[in-house]
């Protein structure tokens, strides 16, 4: 006979009282407090004494009974009908005859602190708490074989049992089982929390009786601990939780999901164990038959025997899937068996680690059987989202014809050196995964499906490469490119990656580094053993210029691929121009000492693609900074003799707002080391000021100031490549301009503009971003207007003009170093305009027609591309024809003008562009 001792709790505090000396008075007083108005009672014993009938059913009160230093005996085995809403709760000293204590209803009952001499607890219904940081502990059963603790064994019972609170121990002294879930369609919930602990020399039986229903086990929180001998589940769904520093040991054999012979189909079980300190120990095998086990957040699965994951034989195949996910999570096993029989999954991911044997034994993946089907996969599982990966710590992968490993990360350096043996499958799925070591034992299948696969040393097996990129120094067997893969020979820089046996493209990408210079420039290389295969189409060469300057090769060239068996032709194509600074680079099959070798070569062939670009570069830059006529820029402000100066001419006040637009497309040739050309569109958009400065009787000086935005798209075409330039400008310039009443005049003009340009290539994309440069321009322009009668004239005119532009220099990415060698230009224009006068008013309307020879006095732009000096030079002599004209109204004050020019350089050359205007007096 044992002592229980209980402390207060769910006291309230406003309670009915009563007080008993004897069973008589302790049962009045439950029926008294359950007939008072008051929801809680508290009965008080006077005395100590034995219970020998059986205890009052609890309904709707909560009724405390507490028996202070008195003793409280049962006598017979206590059953508690606690229904729901009620709340039954023991304090003091209680005495049990080995009997079992009983739970039934829906309600609560409180057993708090210490207590013994208990054979056997049996809770069906509500929800038990053993509470007060104490010692419980009964057994052993009077009845071999039978349950010490059991949860919910009626059917359809719902039942829980929380130990709670720091230092409550609840201990079973024999080993008879616990069971929970017994009933059919029942539930359970057995919880250890707050520092609790639960420990039993019994086993833990979950669903030993076929029942569908619900049991979970809690282990939560720090110190919190649940200890077992052995642990099944076989029936029904099972929820295990070890959470935030709780603690589970299962000393003997654990199987979840099932029996080992006898796995149900509707056996499922979900264990989680996760939280820095929570940690799960076994020491007996640990046998996972259908469901999950999670080891997440640096908690710990320690199993001192071997982990079997859904490796049983019986009617039904076992699934089981395992993931170890987080930075100092980990699963140690003295052995690891996946998938030899059923489905099995392992998971290692961000940083997750699984010791098999401190690293001295193998992860078995998958066996023999017919319905062997094993996976391992480090970072995400085929399908998700890729993560980091985690680490496996193992003397090998035996790896079986039906198991895989697939890579799926996010790493950009993941090294697997575990030795694979097997003939399975290795997928990679993203990241870049590393084999340093030899592989030497695998024979199976490598897919590579996104990421790298970098192989440093020797892969057995066959290789397929559906998408990503098998790269590396090392050697691989028989070797399919398809489309959307990409073969990368070297680590980091130069190698030669080597294939042992033959080669088959489906298409697909072949990446190769070179130091693009001469016949002996560095250079990647990929080594085929045997034959060349093409099959549905040629492997694309993309060549990467590693700082190479280009120049020629006078022999068989660079050589990219060795064959050693059949080379088809055919098989290799280069996929984007190969350039080393200002040269091209073709692909060859068969060299030039030995025709018939089969190799594949880079041979210079000329300058690159991307030397027309370079070479008109600036003579584009300089038709942005050429400078207007007086009047394509202001319109027809200038005296004739039939007039007289003020209204007539638009200057009502001493100062004249302008505003003007300019659009226009040519198309330039010339001789040219590339035998460029290009059609540009460009416009503009100018604003000014001026006014009078000084006036005398013979004429008016009137000074100004204009800023202006350009814009300018040139394609360039060229039997070497085509390319377009885009530039803008933004300039400043300012304006002196001598009006004769004479009808002559002078205009000088200078610019300063700042330029900033895109190039790109057709081939090869973008060669330079927002390039900057500077440019200026000056003008000097006489002319007179000389009447013939009343409306008509004729004014001769001349122009000259220089012009100059710079850019940066820069190096373009395949190495090639531009900069500028000469870029300036000095025009000269000669030309007579034809003028109608609509009459003297200051509203009238004037047109003119005019015809110009233009002569460009120097000799072209050079540009120096990596040494090599390449010239546009278009042709001196040049036409222009044109028609413009200037309305005015309001006397004057406004003033609408254009002009619309043709032109041609009589070798190809043309082009137009016009202009419209407006100004006003103010």
């Amino acid at each position: 006979m044992g002592a229980l001792a209980l402390g207060c709790t769910f006291q309230p505090s406003f309670a009915a009282t009563f007080t008993a000396s004897n069973q008589a008075e302790l049962y009045q007083a439950i029926a008294d407090a359950q007939a008072s108005a008051d929801a809680s009672s508290t009965i008080t014993l006077t005395g100590s004494f034995a219970l020998t009938s059986a205890f009052p059913a609890v309904t709707g009160k909560t009724i405390t009974v507490e028996t202070g230093t008195n003793t409280l005996t049962f006598s017979m085995a206590p059953a508690f009908d606690v229904a729901a809403g009620a709340i039954l709760t023991f304090t003091g000293q209680l005495l049990d005859g080995n009997t079992v204590l009983g739970k039934t209803g829906s309600g609560t009952l409180v057993l708090d602190s210490t207590a013994s001499g208990i054979s056997r607890i049996n809770l069906n219904g509500g929800q038990t708490i053993i509470n007060g940081g104490g010692l419980v502990q009964f057994g052993p059963s009077s009845a071999s074989g039978t349950a010490q603790l059991a949860l919910a064994s009626a059917a359809g019972s719902v039942t829980s049992l929380t130990i709670t609170g720091a230092g409550t121990s609840v201990v079973t002294t024999s080993t008879e089982p616990t069971d929970l879930s017994r009933g059919g369609l029942s539930t359970s919930v057995f919880t250890v929390e707050d520092g609790a602990s639960y420990n039993t020399a019994g086993a833990i039986r979950i669903h030993t009786t076929g029942s569908q229903g619900t049991a979970t086990i809690n282990v939560l929180g720090e110190n919190s601990s649940f200890s077992t001998a052995n642990l099944g589940s076989y029936y029904g769904t099972t929820y295990i939780n070890v959470l935030d520093g709780g603690v589970m040991n299962v000393n003997g054999l654990t199987s979840l999901g099932g029996l080992t012979t006898t796995t149900y189909a509707g056996a499922l079980v979900s264990v989680i164990v996760s939280g820095e300190g929570s940690k799960w120990t076994n020491t007996g095998a640990m046998n996972l038959y259908r469901g999950s086990l999670s080891i997440l957040d640096r908690a710990v699965l320690d199993a001192t025997a071997a982990v079997n994951i859904a490796t049983s034989t019986g009617s039904i195949v076992p699934t089981f899937a395992v993931l170890v996910s987080g930075d100092g999570s980990e699963l140690k096993a003295l052995a690891l068996n996946v998938g030899t029989y059923g489905t099995g999954t392992l998971t290692i991911a961000d940083d997750g680690q699984v010791l098999i044997n401190g690293g001295a034994s193998a992860l078995v993946l998958g066996g023999t059987d017919p319905e062997s089907n094993a996976t391992l996969n480090i970072g995400g599982a085929v399908g998700a989202a890729a993560t980091a990966a985690g680490t496996l710590v193992a003397s090998a992968v035996t790896l079986a014809a039906s198991a895989e490993i697939n890579f799926n990360h996010t790493e950009t350096g993941y090294v697997f050196d575990t030795a694979i043996n097997g003939s399975g499958a290795v997928n990679q799925y993203a990241g870049r995964t590393i084999f340093n070591a030899d592989q030497t034992g695998f024979s199976g299948l490598a897919s590579i499906y996104g990421g790298m696969l970098e192989v440093n040393g020797i892969l057995g097996g066959i290789v397929n490469v559906l998408g990503g990129t098998l790269g590396g120094i090392g050697t691989v067997g028989d070797t399919t490119n398809n489309s959307g893969g990409s073969i990368a020979p070297g680590v980091n820089g130069i190698g030669t990656l080597t294939i042992n046996g033959d080669y088959t493209s489906n298409g697909g990408a072949l990446q190769i580094e070179s130091v693009l210079y001469d016949d002996s420039s560095p250079t990647d290389l990929l080594m085929i053993t045997g034959d060349t295969i093409l099959g549905t189409g040629a492997t694309r060469i993309f060549v990467t210029n590693l700082s190479g300057v280009g120049g020629e090769t006078t022999g068989d060239g660079i050589k990219v691929v060795d064959v050693d068996g059949i080379s088809a032709s055919d098989v290799f194509v280069l996929g984007s121009p190969a350039i080393g600074g200002a040269y091209r680079y073709n692909l060859y099959q068969n060299g030039i000492t030995d025709p018939t070798d089969g190799d594949w070569y880079l041979r210079s062939a000329g300058l690159a693609p991307t030397v027309p670009v370079y070479e008109s570069y600036p003579v584009i830059l300089l038709g942005m900074t050429e400078l207007p006529t007086l009047r394509q820029r202001v319109g027809d402000r200038y005296l004739s003799d039939q007039e007289e100066f003020g209204a007539a001419n638009g200057y009502t006040g001493p100062r004249n707002f302008w505003t003007r637009i300019e659009g226009g497309h040519s198309h330039e040739e010339g001789s040219s080391t590339t035998g460029a050309s290009y059609d540009s569109n460009h416009y503009l958009v100018q604003v000014g000021i001026d006014g009078l400065l000084s006036e005398s009787d013979k004429g008016l000086l009137i000074g100004g100031l204009n800023v202006q935005y350009g814009q300018t798209h040139a394609n360039v075409i060229s039997p070497i490549g085509n390319g377009d330039n885009d530039t803008d400008s933004y300039s400043i310039g300012a304006t002196l301009t001598w009006y004769g009443n004479d009808g002559s005049y002078v205009d000088g003009q200078a610019t300063l503009a700042r330029l900033s340009t895109d190039l790109s290539a057709d081939e090869v994309g973008r060669l330079v971003d927002r390039n900057d440069g500077n440019g200026y321009g000056v003008s000097i322009e006489a002319g007179r207007k000389m009447a013939i009668n009343n409306s008509w004239s004729i004014m001769p005119q001349a122009q000259f003009s220089y012009n100059s532009v710079n850019f940066d220099s820069f190096t373009d990415r395949f190495n090639a170093h531009v900069s500028l060698d000469s870029a300036d230009s000095a025009k000269g224009r000669i030309g007579v305009a034809v003028d109608y006068d609509e009459g003297a008013s200051a509203n009238n309307s004037h047109v003119y027609a005019i015809a110009n020879l233009t002569y460009d006095f120097l000799d072209g732009t050079r540009v120096n591309v990596s040494d090599v000096v390449t010239k546009f030079e278009p042709k001196s002599l040049g036409a222009e024809v044109g028609v413009g004209g200037t309305y005015r109204w309001a006397d004057g004050k406004y003033n609408l003008y254009g002009e619309a020019l043709a032109a041609t350089r009589f070798d190809g050359s043309n082009g137009f562009k016009g202009t419209v205007g407006f100004s006003t007096a103010f």
